[in-house]
């Protein structure tokens, strides 16, 4: 059976760690480590014997300063020899304290390795699913990009979202999920609902369907306090003029239908439509000056973009033509 320091000697000269290895070796560091500095002393005095650098230049000439500034110069009487003994168990001491230092922070990787970040994009004209580690779902929208860890190691569970997407939050007790869209955050504990943020859009928008959601701005100057939203309720926030609206709504799922492929309108102004048609179908759309005000209450339900655009017209007295590779909408329009 081997003895801690047998044990700690083969540690140290191999990389191969078994999880009963790292464990143990968890528990020893909280306690009595003098086993240990007298490896590292050991090994530290080897290195010096072979002319080895355990540290980069700066790093060697930093300790070498500090241990020449705390030398003084010897009496009439007292050998190098001796000076010279102090010196080694400086840079001995020195040698320990970095390999501890190491030793802790390859410990610390192992066990726990860093967090990764990783980016999920929909492209115009796609629908993406990602899965979170804690049992989140979230639904990106074209156009859209996601970015989150491969794992929540904090008290919090955080992500960036730019774009449009449905989250479909796991609860975790005492570990709120916040989503920094812009200049809001959106915070909740578990629950469902909607956030769009396009940066191209005049406004960001949050719709809950399940469960309670917190919406603040990131506004160091002025502190705003969080609004709080329920089911069938929508906060508006206007980028030009940092104001923020919440309002009820008659169906918050309504709002979601993107994720069928499906578009639905309720006094939505033209150019809102005009650029969700842009990202479902790829492609470049424009309307004439005069067309811009008109507002809509419709329903597309996975129709062919020729279709669309002409009921689009029928509604806002207007038709569509083909101008390059995309389209114009033409016409009197609604006033």
């Amino acid at each position: 059976m081997e003895t801690i320091v047998q044990r700690l000697e083969r540690l140290h000269r191999t990389d191969n760690w078994n999880q009963n290895d790292k464990e143990w070796l968890a528990e020893y560091l909280k306690g009595d480590i003098s086993e240990l500095y007298l490896i590292s002393l050991e090994d530290f005095r080897k290195d010096l014997a072979e002319k080895k650098m355990l540290l980069d230049d700066n790093e060697s000439n930093l300790i070498l300063n500090n241990i020449h500034n705390n030398i003084r110069v010897p009496k009439h009487g007292r050998t190098i020899g001796r000076l010279w003994i102090g010196i080694a168990v400086a840079a001995s001491i020195s040698g320990i304290v970095v390999t501890g230092f190491l030793l802790r922070k390859q410990l610390e990787n192992w066990i726990n390795p860093p967090v990764k970040y990783e980016e999920a994009i929909a492209l115009k004209g796609e629908l993406k699913l990602i899965q979170l580690a804690d049992g989140t779902n979230i639904w990106l929208n074209a156009d859209s990009k996601l970015r989150y860890p491969d794992r929540f190691k904090e008290n919090t569970r955080e992500v960036t979202l730019s774009g449009e997407a449905f989250f479909k939050v796991a609860h975790k007790e005492g570990k709120p999920f916040i989503i920094h869209s812009g200049k809001i955050n959106t915070t909740v504990l578990g629950t469902s609902f909607n956030i769009k943020a396009y940066s191209e859009d005049k406004a960001v928008k949050v719709t809950v369907v399940t469960g309670k959601v917190g919406v603040s701005v990131k506004e160091p100057a002025v502190k705003r306090h969080i609004i709080m939203l329920t089911p069938n309720m929508q906060l508006v926030f206007v980028k030009t003029t940092g104001s923020l609206v919440s309002k009820t709504i008659d169906d918050a799922s309504s709002v979601m239908s993107w994720q069928q492929g499906k578009l639905k309108y309720h006094n939505a102004p033209l150019s809102e439509v005009i650029a969700d048609l842009q990202r479902k179908y790829n492609v470049l759309i424009k309307a004439d000056k005069n067309l811009l005000n008109c507002t809509l209450y419709a329903d597309f339900d996975n129709l062919p973009l020729q279709k669309v655009l002409k009921l689009i017209g029928a509604i806002i007295n207007a038709h569509a033509i083909k101008e390059g590779n995309g389209y114009r909408l033409k016409g009197k329009g609604c006033n």
